[in-house]
């Protein structure tokens, strides 16, 4: 009985790990830029465009962006409305390979992370910068995903060719 339940315990622990019992592991490839650190290193940010984003009732401008690959960026995203919005653009946060992004300053912040799924910037001046460099080229939506804001137009996309 102790060895059955044994077995039991070691087949259900290599499942849940993801193991086959042959011990080969088939993990999934993860769907962000791995090699980010490297990329940063390597990139020129002397050379870095900054593009400014505002974000307002029910808008961003621009809404459309044309991004060179292969390039750094900073992106300051600044919220001049009355309500709290988000810069939403998971497959294109996923696409670069990120330095960092900082809250504004005195009191604000840096964060380093592999990706982001979306940046929220709050209302009346809020400001958020991204710095990154792009490394998959592509045309990726971006949106508000604040209550009926997509629906009232603040979408829209970057494209990196």
């Amino acid at each position: 009985m102790r060895k059955s339940i044994l077995s039991l315990a070691i087949a259900s622990a290599a499942i849940l790990s993801g193991c086959a019992v042959t011990g080969v592991h088939h993990a999934a490839a993860p769907d962000y830029i791995t090699n980010s650190a490297e990329i940063v290193k390597a990139a020129n940010w002397d050379a870095m465009e900054t593009i400014n984003i505002e974000l307002s009732e029910h808008d961003f401008d621009p809404k459309h962006l044309k991004l060179k690959a292969n390039k750094p960026y900073r992106f300051v995203i600044k919220n001049t409305g009355e309500a709290d919005h988000y810069y939403t653009a998971g497959d294109f946060f996923k696409s670069v390979a990120w330095r960092k992004v900082m809250s504004s300053r005195p009191h604000g912040g840096e964060i380093k992370a592999p990706y982001f799924t979306a940046i929220e910037a709050f209302k009346k001046g809020g400001t958020v910068e991204l710095y990154f460099v792009t490394v998959k080229t592509g045309t990726f939506g971006v949106v508000c995903t604040i209550d009926d804001h997509k629906e009232k137009g603040m979408t829209g996309t970057i494209t990196v060719e």
